[in-house]
């Protein structure tokens, strides 16, 4: 049976699949982090970066190609 590739939508836990540079309003971040999508912008996820307490670390744009699926909740 293939695999079906499920599509990303709000509430869905995701891990950058490439880092993601420092600029203006963002920080750094290796590929493998991970986050929850807070919002959707045609091709592009916001994604917000939280720490073990759930405390917001950082909210970042990312392209869906370029975030991988860990689990769904919307």
């Amino acid at each position: 049976m293939p695999l079906v590739e499920q599509a990303i939508h709000e509430n869905d836990y995701v891990e950058l699949t490439q880092p993601v540079d420092k600029v203006e309003g963002t920080g750094q971040w290796p590929a493998g982090t991970r986050g929850t999508v807070v919002a959707e912008h045609d091709q592009h996820k916001m994604i917000e970066i939280s720490d073990d307490h759930g405390v917001a670390l950082d909210f970042i744009s990312q392209p869906e190609d370029q975030l991988k699926l860990v689990s769904k909740h919307s």
